[in-house]
């Protein structure tokens, strides 16, 4: 009893920061997507919904990665998928939020 108690927390334990990482990194891309675009003055304004289908690509995409860390969080002889499921969910995580921001027109400011 105390050895099956011990393996949920140990899974537990596995598998909270990959759930932790998808879950801040879809807020972080529903709160982009209220972000206020900047437009250049050669071309027109993108649509307001233009940031929608990067979103849900690259959130889509993270389900991927973090089903592997949840799948493996069993066993101790899936260390490499482990390691390789959690480069691949932070760097979506960071590519998506840098495309999202920036498919709209959001600009950073540059003044002098």
């Amino acid at each position: 009893m105390e050895a099956d108690k011990t393996q949920r927390m140990r899974l537990a334990a596995r598998t909270l920061p990959a759930v932790c990482i998808l879950l801040s990194t879809w807020l972080l891309m529903w709160l982009a997507l209220g972000l206020p675009t900047l437009c250049a003055l050669a071309y027109p304004c993108p649509a307001p919904d233009v940031r929608v289908a990067p979103t849900l690509l690259f959130g889509g995409l993270m389900l991927v990665p973090a089903a592997a860390l949840v799948i493996t969080a069993r066993g101790d002889d899936w260390g490499w998928v482990r390691t390789l499921s959690y480069i691949v969910i932070v760097g979506l995580a960071v590519v998506g939020l840098g495309v999202v921001l920036f498919s709209g027109g959001f600009t950073i400011p540059l003044t002098y």
